[in-house]
């Protein structure tokens, strides 16, 4: 027979959280100085009973640990507002209480959790009250303000379980709260796969993986705690994808302890876009497509950087449309301009490698940048794209090498060495194209 000792009965006195025992046949073996504070139900009243029920509720009803004596813990959802997973030998619940000895209402986090004996059978339970009504309250409070925020936002507990779910983040995810709250699924909301959100990594202090997992981060001059970052994402249940500028930021109690991260969500797609697009116009030709002397310039100086760093061959194609102004002269400038537009779509599409670029010069002048790539395979490139530009066929009565639009193609290779600049690989070019000129047109030099 288990006594009150064998159960530390002058132990579970001193605690501080109220806790009672009930043995195998759900009487209670101990009621502690907390749970009489409590409940204001005196030991006396309960030891050696089954009425512990009515510290808690007016009518009769299970108490957590009545659920582990009798094997029904199946009936937490019906008994309790929240739950967590549970087992054999533990459960976790909350709801909302009436103590009929104490006036008011109380939110009251209980555990419960099972002791067996040597041979596996159960003698006592275990139940643990903590009274958290101001958390739930500020929790409640919190809540409401957010439901009417109009920026998505969710917020989880320490546990990393959803806390809040606003309107918001259901309308941006079409994910509903009622869906997430008390689970660790957010994810779902925003990814295929499970992965971390940002307020994951700000609750587990695992800050390093943003580099990983996000595009941009943001230093926030104001809140060194808060993390700012933004990403391109695919909502699963929503189509399309959407840009997110994304806030974490974590909320303490007053020990000093973490107890929530609440992150927060915009959709920036629309501004991203159009920032996209304005970088665009600033780093691509506006007629065709290629990329605008600004960013020939800047790649250039690049390759040439890394060819000189490891002594490799460097190459630069410079191309001109052969009696380019006579062709205005005859057939106008907006076939001029169809003209260079279907020059360059042809250009382009003989830069096979991603290290090649090519680049409208300026005019009718075109140009490609060739790293790695000596001078035959600069010759056998120049070739390719000469013989397609020709192979368009396009009429052009006014050239003198030929009855079609023509180009020449002038060659520059070099390693870079001492004393060479980016200024000798372009000059070399250009002056081979004059050279083309020269010999003909419709010709590579």
């Amino acid at each position: 027979m288990l006594n009150k000792d064998q159960l530390l009965e002058p132990l579970m006195s001193q605690l501080v959280t109220p806790a009672f025992v009930l043995d195998a046949n759900g009487k209670v073996l101990i009621w502690n100085k907390a749970c009489e504070r409590l409940t204001n139900v005196k030991a006396d009243q309960v030891l050696g009973t089954n009425r512990h029920w009515q510290a808690f509720y007016d009518h009769k009803r299970d108490c957590l640990a009545d659920l582990l004596v009798n094997g029904n813990v199946d009936k937490l959802k019906a008994l309790y507002s929240y739950h967590s997973d549970n087992n054999h030998f533990g459960v976790h619940a909350q709801n909302w209480c009436q103590i009929p000895n104490v006036p008011g209402h109380f939110y009251l986090a209980v555990d419960a959790g099972a002791i067996y004996n040597e041979k596996g059978k159960l003698i006592a339970v275990v139940e643990t009250i903590r009274d958290i009504t101001e958390q739930k309250l500020a929790q409640e409070n919190l809540n409401r303000l957010m439901q009417d925020h109009v920026t998505p936002t969710f917020a989880l507990d320490a546990d990393g379980e959803v806390l809040i779910w606003n309107r918001a983040c259901e309308q941006l995810t079409n994910c509903k709260a009622e869906n997430m709250i008390g689970t660790k699924n957010h994810w779902q909301a925003f990814y295929d796969e499970k992965r971390d959100c940002l307020a994951d990594l700000l609750l587990k202090n695992d800050t390093d993986k943003i580099a990983e997992l996000y595009s941009l981060q943001i230093d926030d001059a104001v809140n060194e705690h808060r993390l700012r970052v933004e990403n391109w994402c695919q909502i699963p249940k929503v189509p399309g994808h959407f840009y997110l500028a994304i806030d974490a930021a974590p909320i303490y109690n007053e020990a000093g302890d973490l107890v929530a991260v609440v992150e927060s969500l915009r959709n920036m797609t629309e501004a991203k876009l159009a920032q996209e697009k304005l970088e665009r116009l600033a780093q691509y030709d506006g007629l065709t497509g290629l990329a605008n002397r600004r960013s020939f310039d800047q790649r250039l100086q690049g390759d040439w950087n890394l060819a000189e760093r490891n002594q490799t061959p460097i190459s630069l194609l410079f191309i001109d449309i052969d009696c380019f102004k006579q062709f205005n002269d005859i057939y106008g400038h907006q076939t001029g301009d169809n003209c260079l537009k279907a020059v360059a779509s042809v250009i382009s599409g003989q830069c096979f490698r991603p290290s090649d670029l090519s680049a409208r010069y300026g005019g009718e002048e075109f140009t490609i940048i060739l790293p790695n790539t000596d001078k035959n395979g600069a010759q056998v490139i120049a070739e390719r794209v000469r013989k397609a530009v020709f192979d368009l066929h396009w009429e052009h009565s006014g050239n003198t090498a030929a009855d079609y639009v023509t180009i020449s193609i002038g060659i520059g290779t070099c390693i870079p060495s001492t004393g060479q600049t980016v200024d000798t690989l372009i000059k070399m070019a250009d002056e081979s194209v004059y050279k083309a000129k020269e010999q003909g047109r419709n010709r590579i030099y």
